[in-house]
């Protein structure tokens, strides 16, 4: 629903934008129409500049004179494509500018289009003399600069790299690579790592190393290069597939699956398995070692996990990520029976501060974590809950059902050191619904993935 509200904010300051670019070019033409229509040219710098009044029944240069009919297919063409642009560049920060120079060529392009529709001919009255360039007017700069600018950024700036700045606010004394994994969920803390070490990450305009400790007021600079080949090998899987079109895939992973290559995990993955079945056609946005992925969930996590086949996917669901506005809904078995029917976890989750591979809300640099549960149903010293994730820290669930003394069946790390069912391997959590805005169609998606057997059975023995 957050995604929902800021993409239309977004296309409303569009609209806006928009129409205050077309009354602007319309209002000087009406000034040039009243002062200069019939007038001699104004002279602002001799032999230099001056505004004098033409009717251009063309098009740029002169050319093509009186050819309405073709100047308004064009102008439909171009408009159409200006706003299937607009509306498939991801709603970043760092895209922005993509974004207002389709405004600008869009307003110029609509600023001509009234004239010759209302007219049968376009207002031009700017005149560089001094290199006799061709006269021209606003919705003429609004094409040109917006289209220059453009060109530019696609062929240069948005090419190879992807740089992006953050300033440290409130995350004194932390880590710059876990503060980067949390301002950057898309990246893996171990690819950020890699980027710290060939210092592509810099702090205040200087490398790091990734145990740098941040204060108050640096400034991140995060060098995103060019994605390379995955070196992966691809492995002939099955993937049980809930979703898929050209741009996303939505797959129910399996337990004991790990998601993508890592030390004791170079095959088997569902990465492995990705690469069979898409081939080259996944994001390479985190790393040539995550190829398409944006999210994880834990090995022994059964459920909806969204794949991206490329960049643009990813940058969109990457914002949704950090905006929170994904909707994930778990289903879990929890030891004791929770009184309550519905309740709310709300503990900021850290890194533990004594074991590494476990999380806590006791942790100094904790972060913000909210989940919202729901019992399904009781079985006396175990409970069937439902869990909707407000946000997404590492192992959420798992922390926060274990702080409020239900900690999650079979968790082997914020459990019982001895697990009541002997072949239960890992905790009892499965990613049921998984809800997004798709990046292309704009559209809301919302996939369920049906409970494994091995969760089945345990209700059934449970019951």
């Amino acid at each position: 629903m957050n995604s929902i509200k800021s993409r239309g904010r977004h296309y409303i300051s569009a609209i806006l934008l928009v129409l205050v670019g077309v009354w602007f070019d319309q209002f000087t033409k009406t000034l040039a129409v009243d002062h200069l229509k019939g007038q001699d040219p104004f002279i602002l710098i001799k032999n230099v500049f001056q505004f004098e009044y033409l009717e251009n029944h063309g098009a740029a240069f002169g050319i093509l004179q009186n050819k309405q009919i073709f100047f308004f297919i064009i102008v439909l063409i171009i408009s159409v494509f200006i706003i299937w642009f607009y509306l498939h560049v991801p709603m970043t920060k760092k895209l922005l500018p993509l974004r207002i120079c389709a405004v600008f060529i869009f307003s110029g392009a609509i600023g001509n289009f009234i004239d010759r529709l209302k007219l049968g001919y376009v207002v031009d009255f700017f005149y560089f003399k001094l290199i006799d360039f061709p006269v021209f007017n606003v919705a003429d700069i609004y094409v040109t600069v917006g289209t220059f600018i453009l060109a530019f950024l696609l062929l240069f700036y948005y090419k190879k790299t992807l740089t992006e700045y953050f300033t440290v606010e409130n995350e004194e004394g932390d880590r710059i690579d876990r503060y980067l994994a949390e301002e950057m969920p898309e990246r893996s803390r171990s690819y950020l790592q890699k980027l710290i070490k060939e210092q592509y990450i810099k702090v205040n305009n200087k490398p790091v190393k990734a145990n740098y400790r941040l204060v108050l007021g640096d400034r991140v600079e995060v060098c995103i290069p060019e994605a390379k080949e995955p070196d992966i090998e691809p492995e002939n899987i099955p993937l049980d597939i809930l979703y898929e079109d050209e741009d996303v895939i939505v797959v129910n992973k399996p337990k004991q699956m790990v998601v993508h290559p890592a030390p004791g995990h170079y095959s088997g993955t569902l990465v492995n398995a990705l690469m069979y079945h898409c081939g080259n056609e996944l994001s390479g946005i985190n790393g040539t070692s995550r190829p398409g992925i944006v999210h994880r969930i834990d090995m022994d996590t059964t459920g909806s996990l969204i794949i991206c086949k490329n960049d643009m996917a990813h940058q969109s669901l990457a914002v949704q990520l950090k905006e929170h506005s994904i909707n994930r809904i778990y289903e879990a078995i929890v030891h004791g029976n929770i009184k309550e029917e519905e309740g709310t976890v709300n503990a900021p989750i850290g890194r533990h501060p004594t074991d590494r591979k476990k999380m806590s809300i006791h942790a100094k640099n904790a972060r913000n974590a909210i989940t919202h549960y729901k019992v399904l149903k009781r079985f006396g010293d175990y409970t069937y809950i439902q869990c909707k994730l407000e946000t997404g820290r590492t192992h959420q669930i798992r922390v926060h059902m274990a702080s409020i003394g239900h900690p999650l069946l079979g968790d082997p790390v914020y459990g019982p050191k001895k697990c009541p069912f002997s072949k239960l391997v890992g905790q009892t959590l499965h990613a049921r619904t998984l809800g997004f805005i798709h990046p292309r169609t704009n559209e809301y998606i919302e996939v369920n993935a049906p409970l494994p057997d091995y969760f089945l059975n345990l209700l059934e023995k449970l019951n």
